[in-house]
């Protein structure tokens, strides 16, 4: 193998795992702000402060 062959795989992989990170924080992010927008009539309606219902939320 040569460096230029070598140097070409990597340059595909890190390619590929950028597009797959990139992917992944996208959709990471849709459903943060989808749960968020969810509970928000929730916890206002309730007067709650965000990390009291939110902490309460996940570990109850």
């Amino acid at each position: 193998m040569s460096i230029a062959t070598v140097s070409g795989f990597l340059t595909a992989a890190l390619t590929l795992v950028g597009i797959a990170l990139a992917v992944l924080v996208v959709s990471v992010g849709i459903a943060a702000f989808q749960f968020f927008s969810e509970n928000r009539r929730v916890r206002v309606a309730r007067r709650e402060p965000l990390f009291a219902y939110y902490s309460h939320l996940a570990f109850s």
